[in-house]
């Protein structure tokens, strides 16, 4: 009894091991890999292996046989033959019979019958049976004893051990191919043990049979491994069965979830959706489409899309419904009336419905888009025109020329600006501006007519390109027309006021072959005419370029004043506005050239930071204000702050700070004492980096201001983003009052934001005792203006501080 176990247990570890050792490889990345022809031939000599192997260990455990090495090496041998007998018909079901013998996902989903699987088996059991035969009479040259009752019997038993081995096989790859279970070995081995118990059992009932009686043990063996091979066969499939009826639960619960979902989307978008069939009739619609259209739902299945379509749109629809029926998704905007006969402007987005791999009709999911294009027209329309005079804006204006410049070989600009207009708008307020540049548009359009175009550059510049000219000379008069329509007074609020234009003229392709150019000439020449009077117009000459060149030449007389060391710094004070006692000075450079003397900071400081000169000369300024402040503190007891104007460039630039704070070392002036004053337009460009170095100046001592406050866009967002310590309100505000009410709002409404956030508020410009009435009376802090002193030199300043 023992030896028969022991043969079970040997017999079942082999099988065991080499069926798992087939599920390992058909399972790792590199079985995946391997070429089928490949896996054939590993599959051969595994069942060579398990073909010849149970028979010997049979024969031997029967002492039929002794282990010797001539024994071992016929096994081999014959082994040999069974490898190779395997490998060809492997295969030749790979090949001739197109059948795959590598498992994959593909041919384990194929329906497969139970007679394939008997046949295959039946003709395994009986290969093996013969073979086993063969081996005993014709190798081992053992008598035996072939009987039909033995045969069939043990045929009967291997077909079916075999034919679970191949289900075992097919479901373990079910559970992983097609539901993604993961197959353990152990539960593999309990499968495999079975059967190799089954199997080595099974033949050895078979060869005892052929040499000797039946082995009754055995027998009880084969036949109940096979039952219990059977029974955990079905239950793993009834398992398999089990697990698949829950995924199709639960997929037609997703199904139904999905159907649910749809139902919503459709029935409560807020777009129309259409179901339209290949006819083109309607056979089904949301409750949205009933809204926009006005039809009841069975009204509207009895029409077709082309029933409610607006006029000639049929024909553009017919090519979007082939794109899609040819399965494209496609986008387009098309109108259609209601049943009260409305015309409504829908976005429609169609993709066709597939039933079966056929394309039954399409969607169209519609959105009423009318009021959206009006906005949309209303909105590109601000976008290209101006939306005070109504013409054409600098954007729209620079595409009709370039329009022009490619079908035209002649045509001329005319660049036009109101002289004095900044006058104007001072003295009788912007919306008297405005007012006149509305009538201006008038008289420019009954001027030039059908002549050519009109566009508003911005400001007071207006551009007029003449298209329907010939000559210099018709543009010439159409430009004199101008001037003497424009001589008649206007009428703005009840008062008259003359005007004059200066004109800038250009021709193409004379004077410039691009609109930059064009325009930058015509730009020239009306400031040419500006220098020769105004009221006039010049036309674009060659000599205007010597207007750069002077600008080159001030540019490299510039750095020479800057190494020569030809500025100096002037001080205006600032005072108290309770008590008018001097609280700071603001350092302001002054340029005597050696030639042409007195050089007007608005004519240099703005080339200085085109050029990029503006750091050296800022450096300078810093170091000639702290010189002159320390030189100041030896000769007289001084208690007030000194300003420094910084330009953006200058703050930004990484060695600032540095540069100040060794400086203030140099000439040993406290941080507390110096008052850093930038303007709007750094904040605005450089909003961060700005508010950073702000915060690093206060650390170490500085006071912060911001100068020419109000003339920004969004100046007051800047009080609560920069921690400042005061704001200098531009002089612009300061000068109309106390007469300008707008004016006199603005001024007081500063002043009373920046005392709420703990901000001084310093008046720039004051010029009259009315002005310092007001100022002290909305509580502004600090007053700083002609009316108490103009800027002075560094001793006349030091006088008016001990005088007063």
């Amino acid at each position: 009894m023992m030896s028969l176990i022991l043969f079970l247990v040997v017999c079942s570890v082999i099988c065991v091991t080499l069926l798992n050792l087939n599920l390992y490889m058909t399972k790792t990345s590199l079985g995946k890999r391997m070429p089928e022809v490949w896996y054939i031939l590993f599959l051969a000599v595994l069942c060579g292996f398990i073909i010849s192997i149970i028979p010997y260990i049979t024969l031997l455990d029967m002492k039929l046989l002794k282990l010797s090495d001539a024994s071992i090496i016929l096994t081999i041998e014959n082994s040999l033959y069974i490898v190779v007998f395997s490998f060809i018909s492997f295969w030749l079901l790979s090949v001739i019979g197109k059948v795959a013998i590598k498992p994959s996902k593909a041919e384990i989903n194929k329906k497969k019958g139970i007679l394939p699987y008997l046949i295959s088996s039946g003709i395994v059991a009986y290969f093996i049976l013969m073979y086993i035969v063969y081996l005993l009479e014709s190798v081992y040259f053992i008598s035996i004893d072939l009987t039909p009752q033995n045969f069939t019997y043990t045929v009967v038993l291997l077909t079916s051990t075999t034919y679970n081995l191949a289900r075992i096989f097919e479901h373990l790859h079910i559970d992983r191919f097609l539901m993604n279970q993961r197959n353990t070995y152990a539960k593999s081995s309990l499968f495999f043990t079975v059967y190799s118990i089954a199997y080595s059992s099974t033949l050895y009932v078979f060869i005892e049979g052929l040499v000797d009686d039946l082995n009754f043990p055995m027998t009880i063996v084969s036949l109940t491994s096979l039952l219990v091979l059977f029974m955990i066969t079905i239950n793993y499939i009834e398992h398999q069965l089990m697990y698949q009826h829950g995924l199709v639960e639960k997929q037609n619960m997703k199904l139904k979830i999905k159907e649910q979902q749809y139902r919503s989307l459709f029935q409560y978008n807020p777009d129309a959706i259409f179901i339209v069939d290949l006819e083109g009739k309607f056979k089904d619609v949301n409750p949205s489409v009933l809204l926009l259209t006005g039809y009841t739902l069975e009204e509207i299945l009895q029409l077709r899309a082309e029933d409610i379509l607006y006029r000639d749109e049929l024909k553009m629809l017919k090519g979007f419904v082939r794109e899609t029926l040819n399965g494209s998704s496609v986008c387009f905007e098309t109108f259609i009336l209601t049943k009260n006969n409305e015309v409504v402007n829908l976005r429609v987005t169609a993709t066709h419905i597939k039933v079966n791999d056929s394309i039954t009709g399409f969607y169209a999911i519609a959105q009423d888009v009318t009021e959206q294009n009006k906005v949309q027209k209303q909105i590109n329309d601000m976008a290209y025109h101006d939306e005070l005079t109504g013409l054409p804006n600098r954007r729209a204006i620079s595409n009709e020329v370039k329009e022009q410049m490619e079908k035209s070989s002649f045509f001329a600009t005319i660049l036009i600006d109101v002289d004095m207009f900044k006058d104007i708008n001072d003295h009788l307020g912007h919306s008297a501006g405005d007012t006149l540049l509305k009538l201006i548009t008038l008289r420019l359009k009954k001027t030039v007519k059908k002549k050519g175009l009109i566009g508003r550059l911005g400001g007071d510049e207006f551009l007029v390109c003449l298209t329907d000219v010939n000559t210099n000379e018709e543009v010439k008069k159409i430009a004199e027309e101008i001037q003497l329509v424009m001589q008649i007074p206007f009428e703005i609020e009840g008062q008259f006021k003359d005007i004059t234009l200066s004109m800038g003229i250009t021709y193409y392709p004379k004077d410039g072959q691009d609109y930059d150019t064009l325009i930058k000439h015509a730009d020239m020449a009306m400031y040419a005419a500006k220098r020769t009077g105004r009221n006039h117009y010049s036309e674009y000459k060659e000599s205007l370029e010597t207007d750069m060149i002077s600008k080159i030449t001030m540019t490299e007389e510039l750095k020479i004043a800057i190494e020569e060391e030809q500025f100096e710094l002037y001080y205006q004070p600032k005072h108290s506005a309770k008590d008018a006692k001097i609280v700071g000075a603001e350092a302001l450079i002054r340029w005597q050239h050696p030639t042409k003397g007195f050089v007007s900071p608005g004519e240099f400081i703005p080339l200085a930071e085109e050029t990029n000169l503006i750091i050296q000369l800022g450096n300078w300024i810093i170091r000639q204000a702290l010189r002159q402040y320390s030189e100041w503190a030896t000769t007289a007891p001084i208690d007030f702050q000194l300003a420094i104007n910084i330009s953006p460039k200058q703050f930004i630039d990484p060695n600032f700070i540095p540069f100040l704070l060794s400086s203030i070392k140099e000439f040993d002036v406290p941080a507390e004492k110096i008052d850093i004053e930038i303007t709007e337009s750094l904040a605005i460009e450089n909003t961060e980096l700005t508010k950073m170095k702000i915060s690093i100046l206060k650390e170490l001592g500085f006071e912060i201001s911001m100068d020419d406050f109000g003339t920004g866009y969004t100046s007051l967002t800047f009080l609560s983003k920069f921690p400042l310590n005061r704001i200098k309100i531009d002089q612009s505000f300061i000068r109309d009052l106390p007469g300008n009410k707008s004016h006199s709002a603005i001024v007081q409404s500063l002043v009373s934001v920046a005392k709420n956030l703990g901000i001084k508020a310093t008046a720039e410009g004051v010029e009259t005792a009315e002005q310092l009435q007001c100022l002290r009376k909305w509580d502004c802090d600090e007053i700083q203006g002609y009316h108490y002193s103009k800027p002075l030199p560094a001793k006349a300043f030091l006088e008016y501080w001990v005088g007063f």
